[in-house]
């Protein structure tokens, strides 16, 4: 892993929640992942995190980085995370095509 801090070789993989209304973490989303890093995660790589396109997410309970408040969230997390010596980094995420079966275009 060459000069990558970890203090162990656990990873969390990501793992999408759908737990942020609107797209912006929360105290819930900060709690879990402090958890995470109290328990010996060396490295806790954040659940899909969408980018700024339409059709980058097709939740909006997915947390996103657009926004301000979405930022300031993570800002959170990333604090609790820090504040018990845990290492974070965030999984970007853009779904691709996703439609509900009998909408969008028909032969």
């Amino acid at each position: 892993l060459g000069s990558l801090e970890r203090a162990n070789r656990i990873v969390m993989a990501p793992m999408t929640r759908s737990k942020s209304p609107g797209g912006v973490p929360g105290e819930d989303v900060a709690a879990y992942y402090k958890r995470r890093a109290e328990n010996d995660v060396g490295r806790i790589l954040t659940e899909g995190t969408t980018i700024d396109r339409e059709g980058a997410s097709f939740d909006p309970a997915i947390p996103n980085f657009p926004t301000e408040e979405a930022l300031h969230g993570w800002a959170r997390v990333v604090e609790d995370v820090h504040a018990v010596g845990g290492k974070i980094a965030p999984q970007l995420w853009h779904v691709g095509l996703a439609r509900k079966p009998g909408t969008g275009p028909h032969p």
